[in-house]
């Protein structure tokens, strides 16, 4: 496993040089421990014994007091919680938050949590075009967040917080 100094020089470098470092950091691999699931969209990891939260790439889980926020955290914690997980296509997003893709018991997480409804792609932000398509099918079928005739995405959840 690399040391968290190599989890963010790593991450750091794909932010400054993305089509160089992006595609030196497309073949490695980080083994870490899944110790706790923040909500729906991240989780916290321990790489030789430091924690680091991580945000899962590419999907936007319900906020706070939003509905579906608890059934998506569950959601994270049934597929990953105390996992060993697989971390990889590391970057920093624009709040300097540690970004992967997670794969946990062989599923990507993120693909999954959208398979469930329990998260939106995040519009701008999904490199995978899988994504897209998981989250028209599970709209289509009514899973999880889709069941509600209007749900709300997270982003215009908080702006209409911000609103008020």
């Amino acid at each position: 496993m690399l040391p968290i100094a190599a989890i963010s020089a790593l991450a750091t470098a794909i932010s400054v040089s993305p089509s160089a470092a992006a595609h030196e950091s497309a073949d490695r691999r980080i083994h870490a421990q899944v110790i706790q699931i923040v909500d729906g969209d991240s989780l916290t990891v321990a790489i030789d014994g430091e924690m680091v939260r991580v945000r899962l790439a590419g999907i936007d889980a319900p906020e706070g007091r939003q509905p579906y926020t608890t059934r998506s955290k569950k959601s994270l914690s049934e597929l990953c919680f105390w996992i060993e997980a697989e971390l990889s296509s590391i970057t920093k997003d624009q709040y300097g938050r540690t970004v992967a893709t997670v794969q946990c018991n062989g599923l990507d997480a993120s693909r999954e949590q959208v398979r469930r409804g329990m998260a939106w792609v995040r519009a701008g932000h999904a490199d995978d075009p899988e994504l897209q398509r998981l989250q028209e099918e599970a709209r289509a079928a009514g899973q999880g967040l889709w069941a509600s005739t209007q749900p709300v995405p997270p982003w215009q959840w908080n702006k209409e917080r911000e609103r008020r």
